[in-house]
């Protein structure tokens, strides 16, 4: 299992504010949704952190052995805003103002 908190590839794209939510699962924290900058373009993005039980498990997606994120459309951020605590709903809010209409 992967602490998202350590998933920062591709390192040349990809640049991690904060982990906003660790969510379902045995352990809570099965998957989890994250700010982050794809491009310099902020952005939210989930990921699976694996599972305890499988040695060497990196979750997914995984891009040449490492574990990175995937990257939400505008479209489904959106719909995700409702799993963010509201204690980092207005940080949230506030990087996401300034993105400018992303390729996503």
């Amino acid at each position: 299992m992967i602490d998202p908190k350590d998933v920062h590839s591709p390192r040349d794209r990809w640049t991690l504010i904060d982990v906003l939510a660790e969510l379902g699962g045995p352990d809570s924290n099965w998957w989890a949704l994250a700010l982050g900058h794809w491009d310099d373009i902020p952005c939210l993005a989930a990921r699976w952190n694996g599972d305890a039980e499988i040695e060497g498990s990196k979750g997914n997606p995984i891009s040449r052995g490492y574990p990175t994120w995937f990257i939400l459309p505008d479209e489904m951020a959106e719909a995700m805003k409702s799993l963010i605590p509201a204690a980092k709903r207005n940080l949230v809010d506030s990087i996401l103002a300034t993105a400018k209409k992303s390729r996503f």
